[in-house]
């Protein structure tokens, strides 16, 4: 077996990423879009540290039935890879995925709940991130990255994961950046204006934030692009922002931002709390979904009547507030310190008295807090993808509170937190997976977790 040969392989499991992986003569594939039950023809593309990755020929034989993809770009996108399979299938395989991390860590749950799908399978994010990029004579090209080309973007003709007002901002952007010859910027000679536009889409409230990320401003080009597109769209653009970013880091992030309309934040409605929302706010990308994943974080909360709660990686207070109507108190700590500025607002805006925010490393507010003997009824946490730093774990277990919900988007450093915890002293009583990510094989758990008679400080 060699890179360029194709082989018949039939695809055992889902890895941590969602590619699904077989075994052809003792040695591992990994096929990107193949599911488990797939007998396929595959073409090994390359080898990488003694593992083939290969892409899909022909299904031979599908593990789940294959439909017809709604979006153009399918295949060629890096961001949607389930489009061609029904959605109660895609829910059946994510479930599976996560039990079986769970268990590949020696793990188990007093209760497995169903997984809750996601009310919208499309149009159902609030925030897309789209590349600038050079077409081959030059005129500017605006979407999202190939699969598996992060230095290629192609032009976006629809994409169905936002919403239709997003596609006509692009397509608004992208026509008017064209027409004024604005230069794209070059990775490579660190030259050129344009690097990243961002849209929010509030679902609730119908606000539109834009946020034009540009290399230098102010910028006669920019204000012309601008008044063009805000031309075009009318006023379905609540808010934009201009963001200054003249460093090397190919991120929608910089050093100075410019309020062209609006007062730098859209606000956006989850359940009956209102939530202002900055460029650099943390929000769930999935509104309507999160309403359920907030809904069942408070059911597994339990009686919070006479309980303090403490909760880390806080955002923009999307969790801490929904606590904090059924709590005597909540504490909400948030590292980025203009989503605690939201924090802040959203609580004075719905009256909710009882939650304040601190801005702080999570591991630094735990030291002290155990320093100083103070007690939490229940602790909540959600972290980024890569899970929870050891010094935060170590904090938790030696705050040792009764009751800890762990809520986490990558099932694999959940699990592998959740055993250091369980090692600890802790049982899990309750996983729930919740969808909030259709077309894609990543969904958020909630895990509740009791302390145990094992425990020690």
């Amino acid at each position: 077996m060699k890179r360029g040969e194709h082989i018949t392989l039939d695809i055992e499991r889902l890895n941590a990423k969602g590619d699904g992986v077989g075994v052809c003569d003792g040695r591992e594939v990994v096929v990107p879009r193949a599911v488990p039950g797939d007998r396929a023809l595959v073409y090994l593309r390359r080898k990488r540290k003694g593992r083939f990755e290969g892409v899909v020929d022909d299904l031979i034989e599908p593990g789940v039935e294959r439909i017809d993809p709604a979006c153009v770009h399918f295949g060629v996108c890096g961001g949607c890879r389930w489009q061609d399979i029904e959605y109660d299938d895609q829910l059946k395989i994510k479930e599976s995925l996560v039990h079986r991390l769970v268990a590949e860590q020696d793990l188990t749950a007093g209760s497995w709940r169903p997984i809750l799908p996601s009310p919208q399978q499309n149009f159902y994010r609030n925030k897309m991130e789209f590349s600038f990029g050079s077409g081959p004579d030059g005129v500017p090209q605006l979407g999202l990255h190939m699969r598996g080309r992060y230095n290629r973007v192609f032009d976006l003709e629809t994409c169905w994961l936002q919403s239709e007002v997003s596609n006509r901002i692009v397509d608004s952007v992208r026509s008017h950046a064209t027409r004024l010859k604005l230069p794209v910027y070059d990775l490579r000679s660190h030259e050129g204006l344009l690097r990243f536009l961002v849209v929010r889409d509030a679902k609730r409230t119908g606000e539109v934030m834009v946020n034009l990320v540009v290399s230098s401003y102010p910028h006669d080009g920019v204000d012309d692009l601008l008044a063009s597109v805000f031309e075009d769209l009318g006023r379905q653009i609540t808010s934009c922002i201009v963001t200054k970013h003249s460093g090397l880091a190919q991120v929608a992030i910089g050093e100075e931002e410019f309020h062209i309309r609006g007062d730098g934040h859209m606000w956006e409605r989850c359940g009956d709390i209102e939530y202002a929302i900055s460029s650099r706010s943390f929000f769930q990308t999935n509104t309507l979904a999160a309403e359920r994943l907030y809904e069942t974080v408070c059911e597994l909360a339990g009686d919070l009547t006479q309980s303090d709660v403490l909760d880390l990686y806080a955002g923009t207070g999307g969790m801490s507030l929904h606590l904090a109507q059924h709590a005597r108190s909540v504490i909400g700590v948030e590292s980025v310190s203009e989503a605690v500025v939201d924090a802040r607002r959203n609580a004075e805006r719905n009256e909710i008295g009882n939650c304040r925010f601190v801005s702080a490393l999570a591991e630094d507010l735990l030291a002290d807090a155990t320093a100083e003997e103070r007690r939490y009824d229940l602790v909540v946490v959600d972290p980024p993808r890569a899970g929870l730093h050891k010094k935060v774990i170590q904090g938790i277990l030696d705050l040792g509170p009764d009751r800890f919900l762990y809520v986490s988007c990558n099932a694999e450093s959940l699990a592998q937190d959740l055993a250091e915890f369980v090692s600890g002293g802790y049982e899990i009583q309750v996983a729930q997976p919740v969808d909030l990510f259709p077309h894609t094989p990543h969904c958020e758990v909630i895990t509740s977790l009791i302390r145990t008679p094992s425990w020690q400080r």
